[in-house]
């Protein structure tokens, strides 16, 4: 079934989930997929980041700074 929106774009509610930009390279299932993808790399780098911070707290690796 096909919608008309606003400003009178036919809309096919078959990818009713994917922006409009992106409704050409992507239907609901992929765009889904690419969402679950998207978020676990940000939430990686996020445990990342925090992991990283809380061994240099610990045992900095770099090495001290030398007075001139």
């Amino acid at each position: 079934m096909t919608t008309v929106d606003r400003t009178g774009a036919v809309m096919d509610d078959a990818d009713d989930l994917v922006p409009p930009k992106w409704r050409s390279l992507f239907n609901n299932a992929d765009w889904l997929i690419h969402d679950i993808v998207v978020k676990s790399i940000y939430g990686f780098f996020v445990i990342a980041l925090i992991a990283h911070a809380l061994v240099f707290a610990w045992r900095g690796w770099l090495p001290p700074q030398q007075p001139l």
